[in-house]
């Protein structure tokens, strides 16, 4: 049952594109599994922005947050929220240049990311970074970064594709010369995956590929160092509504391959309805047999926007919620030898 919050004037639904069905976001579903649930793929900007998103995270059960996080905010973060949030390497985006300072300033950031406690290191390496640098994760720029990132111990994430229907003609990435076509984001996966084994890669937002499922399950079978999280809600709500039966099986198929994740972006003008809605179209697509409109607007969509949902198993959702940050060591499990909560940090 989908609970439904009303205007104090009017009695009628609430509306906003985070909440087009006006539903209740603090009243929360009934839970499938009663767990704790780590957040691995969050972007938290600022202490004021986490102020609003955490509580609407600690609603759905989130106990451990992943961020990307610029480094200039990373001590303030820490300082106040300590082991709540973890932090994945990036570098300065803002003073990107193709030029061997950047690189060196990179390989800097990670060092000092990695004293910090960072386990992980992210490399942006979407369709513009071929359109305007001529970069992949093959070319030789990243070489020494990679290397760096290597010597130092790091696990990494990557985000090298972006949805497919924005390669069409007349779509974001539609010239191909450019861009290259969907399908040739994927080349540069197998490359990468063999350079670094057997350290950890996770494939943002279903390593990009959330269409072509069968195409992911190749990169999966061949690549036992490949993982997936499940972040970029939209999307990933978008391409399970039109293939639900085949998401479930992907799914249960790769459970201890695939990780929770939101991609979260705090910002000063979201609210808390901003960041529950998207925890809330995650449980419903996640725990429930669900099937209607998605509360969020979605210009990517069929009009309405679909959610289907896959009511996995139990066990299913525990792998996909925490079990399996926490075999890879990006969180500590949440409970000491005595039975205590302990902190949940990198280790």
């Amino acid at each position: 049952m989908v609970r439904r919050t009303r205007d104090g004037q009017t009695g009628k639904p609430d509306r906003s594109p985070t909440n087009r069905l006006g539903i209740d976001y603090r009243d929360v579903p009934r839970r499938k599994v009663a767990c704790h649930i780590v957040d691995a793929h969050c972007h938290v900007h600022s202490v004021a922005e986490a102020e609003v998103f955490l509580p609407a995270a600690e609603t759905y059960g989130i106990t451990d947050v992943l961020t990307m996080t610029p480094m200039p905010e990373v001590s303030a973060l820490r300082e106040e929220y300590g082991n709540r949030l973890n932090f994945i390497a990036i570098p300065n985006w803002r003073a990107w240049e193709v030029t061997p300072t950047f690189r060196s300033q990179w390989v800097r950031d990670l060092e000092r990311f990695r004293e910090l406690g960072a386990v992980l290191c992210k490399f942006w390496m979407a369709p513009p970074m071929r359109g305007q640098h001529g970069l992949t994760l093959e070319h030789e720029f990243l070489q020494p970064v990679i290397d760096a990132a290597l010597d130092l111990g790091f696990g990494f994430m990557t985000h090298i594709s972006d949805p497919a229907a924005w390669f069409e003609p007349g779509g974001r990435y539609g010239d191909a010369r450019k861009f290259g076509t969907w399908r040739d984001q994927f080349t540069q996966m197998d490359y990468f995956l063999d350079k670094v084994a057997p350290q950890p890669v996770i494939g943002a937002h279903m390593g990009g590929c959330v269409e072509d499922l069968a195409l992911l399950q190749g990169l999966l079978d061949r690549h036992a160092n490949y993982h997936l999280d499940c972040s970029a809600t939209k999307w990933i709500v978008r391409g399970v509504a039109s293939q639900p039966d085949v998401a479930r099986e992907f799914v249960i198929r790769n459970q201890d391959r695939i990780l929770f994740g939101s991609d979260l972006v705090t910002a000063r003008q979201h609210d808390f309805d901003h960041y529950a809605s998207r925890y809330w179209a995650h449980l419903q697509m996640w725990e429930t047999p669900f099937r209607g409109e998605s509360p969020i607007e979605d210009p990517d969509a069929e009009s309405p926007p679909k959610l289907a949902g896959l009511d996995l198993p139990a066990d299913v959702l525990e792998m996909l919620y925490h079990a399996n940050a926490e075999r890879l060591a990006l969180v500590r499990p949440p409970f000491d030898g005595d039975g205590s909560v302990g902190p949940l940090r990198p280790t």
